[in-house]
């Protein structure tokens, strides 16, 4: 069976002055067609060091990546797009400008970039906002121009490195409840990496758990929460969550407070 994206074996380990410090140990893992997986794990996981070698900004010391049955490992494919916690707008340019940028990059005609952008903008219920400037909307709607940078180029696999981590509270949820909206609608595959067990419960399908120092999995946790909502307060209301949330506390070594 072809997953829409594997790893096999993935290790890393980075020289410092006192030698080798392993990082990531012997990680197995895939995300199938349409589905959400997450990666939550205590700090020094190794969870940056695992996005960047999955992008091909960063090459294991041994291990595969495969997207689609073919190895893209060290190196970028045009079916993954990723969305970072800084996003990196542009501040010179629009948030029209910021959305095409990928599609300028790629060739495609500005009229036909502008067009497709504005379909984007009226999905993500940004429509009036095409000629501010980043410096003049808020953090949510950066966020937001900049998931549509990346969905603008229609991947098949989107890459979310703790997305929403500096967001307030109320704007996170609104926020992950219209990214699940978005990708069920697109039928995307969805890479989270997050620290946040609250947020992989309540937005995936399967969760990897890992333990730090060097950064292993350690348990697999399918998620089923009784619900087809995207709305995460209705998710986060299923009789299922609390157990998934201990069971996930557990395996990372803390227990949780009552």
């Amino acid at each position: 069976m072809k997953h829409a994206l594997e790893a096999v074996g993935i290790a890393k380990t980075y020289e410092s002055s006192s030698g080798g410090v392993p990082v990531l140990r012997n990680l197995d893992f895939h995300a199938d067609d349409n589905e959400f997986v997450s990666f939550v794990g205590p700090s020094g996981c190794g969870k940056s060091t695992l996005f960047n070698i999955i992008t091909g900004l960063l090459a294991p010391d041994s291990g595969a990546i495969l997207i689609e049955g073919s190895e893209t490992t060290g190196s970028t494919s045009e079916r993954v797009g990723y969305v970072l916690q800084k996003d990196l707008l542009f501040p010179w340019r629009s948030v029209l400008d910021n959305v095409i940028l990928g599609l300028e990059i790629r060739g495609v005609g500005r009229r036909e970039a502008r067009e497709r952008a504005r379909a984007l903008l009226k999905l993500y219920r940004m429509e009036g906002y095409e000629d501010k400037l980043p410096g003049e909307i808020s953090g949510g709607m950066r966020q937001r121009v900049a998931l549509m940078r990346t969905m603008i180029t229609n991947p098949q696999i989107i890459l979310m490195d703790e997305s929403y981590k500096a967001l307030d509270y109320p704007l996170k949820i609104a926020l992950e409840s219209e990214l699940l909206g978005v990708v069920r609608k697109e039928r995307k595959t969805v890479i989270f990496i997050t620290h946040d067990i609250e947020e992989a419960v309540t937005m995936s399908d399967r969760v990897y758990v890992m333990k730090a120092r060097p950064g292993e999995i350690i348990n697999e946790i399918k998620v089923d929460l009784e619900t087809d909502s995207p709305l995460i307060p209705e998710r986060r209301m299923s009789r299922r969550f609390n157990d998934y949330y201990e069971m996930i506390w557990r395996n990372i070594g803390i227990e949780p407070v009552i």
